[in-house]
């Protein structure tokens, strides 16, 4: 039986390494860091060349019908040089719409993600931070005018660069789903000053947002099964994107030590940094394993849940070490804004809580194991 993945599978890993080392290496990605705009939009386009966004839409709506598999080659790819991208924010709410709307709504939104003309985005914690369907708030009235909704999301993935928020509510004593044009009346999307600065999410205001039937997306009160198989999916490609970083952490601190030098020898030569850089690889490595499983797991098991979390929490864990460890490496110049170590860093401490910290993710395996 092969584990591994198929050889078209390694030939996209190898287009998005040749695209990402050719069109955004790490000096562009310093310079979006300070652009104004919430994204690239000519690098997105060249995405879209590439077929990126339709990767894991169905063929019935325009796009390639690939497993979840081939959304993790990319994401991990990406956090090698920490690309910023709506690609995986886009991704999500792709299969979420995919799970849980009407064929009309699919038709209507699916093809335009697919063709890169329009990005979506969740739009599901809230300022109490609580996950799951307790943490979601946002009122929804509905009238013979319509539906109202209002509350405020918080940490909107890409939300500046979306132009389709799928909003969680409280409706029918669940949670409902529904489809917000950005710019829709009652609609305030504020960006957010992040610790990781290769990141963009914002603050979305609905106030008293004015909507139609056709725009909630499944029955009403029933979308959370669905939401939650999405936010797995998030996890995963977030999981690979924390493997992709602190591999790249990894071999710059390997590659610094090869030329620093202490006492007339490379630093890599003292036990107290190859013994570091051999256990970070090897945490690494396992994250890595835990989260390729999960990316199958997401398509193929009933109880994906669990590997989804084991994975979190032992990717998280290695990108935070991995970032320390690669600023210790490089000493002073690693605290300096020049040196791209503080950029690992920085990932991997803004990562170590988003989407739950690996605590949450511990507990979150032994309570759907039952224990």
């Amino acid at each position: 039986m092969n584990f591994g993945f198929t050889p078209e599978q390694e030939q996209l890993r190898a287009q998005v390494r040749r695209f990402l080392d050719a069109e955004c290496p790490l000096e562009r990605v310093r310079g979006l860091m300070e652009a104004a705009a919430p994204f690239d939009a000519a690098l997105w386009r060249k995405l879209v060349e590439l077929g990126w966004p339709s990767l894991a839409i169905p063929e019935a709506y325009g796009g390639l019908g690939l497993p979840w598999e081939d959304v993790v080659v990319v994401a991990e790819e990406m956090g090698r040089t920490l690309f910023p991208s709506p690609f995986i924010a886009n991704a999500v709410a792709a299969r979420a719409i995919d799970r849980l709307a009407s064929d009309e709504q699919k038709r209507r939104w699916l093809p335009r993600i697919a063709a890169g003309e329009l990005i979506a985005t969740l739009a599901v914690d809230e300022p109490n931070d609580v996950r799951g369907p307790s943490g979601v708030t946002v009122a929804t009235t509905v009238d013979a005018a319509g539906i109202t909704l209002t509350g405020t999301k918080m940490f909107v993935r890409d939300g500046g660069a979306a132009a389709l928020l799928l909003v969680a509510a409280r409706e029918a004593g669940g949670i409902s789903l529904f489809g917000v044009a950005a710019d829709q009346p009652g609609v305030t999307i504020t960006p957010l000053v992040l610790l990781d600065r290769t990141r963009r999410a914002s603050k979305v205001t609905l106030d008293r947002v004015q909507l139609g039937v056709a725009d909630r997306i499944g029955a009403p009160g029933g979308a959370w099964p669905a939401l939650a198989a999405a936010a797995d999916m998030e996890v995963v490609a977030e999981c690979a994107q924390m493997v992709g970083a602190a591999d790249a952490a990894i071999r710059l601190a390997a590659e610094y030590a090869r030329v620093r030098k202490q006492f007339g020898h490379p630093i890599g030569r003292f036990q107290g940094v190859k013994h570091r850089l051999a256990e970070l690889y090897v945490a690494v490595e396992s994250a890595r394993s835990l989260t390729y499983y999960a990316s199958w797991a997401v398509d193929q098991l009933e109880d994906a849940a669990r590997f989804v979390s084991m994975a979190k929490a032992c990717a998280s864990d290695a990108l935070d070490q991995a970032g320390e460890e690669c600023v210790q490496i490089h000493g002073a110049i690693g605290f300096t804004w020049e040196c791209d170590a503080q950029l690992y860093y920085k990932r991997g401490r803004f990562c170590r809580t988003l989407l739950g910290s690996a605590d949450y993710h511990r507990e979150r395996v032994l309570t759907v194991q039952g224990l």
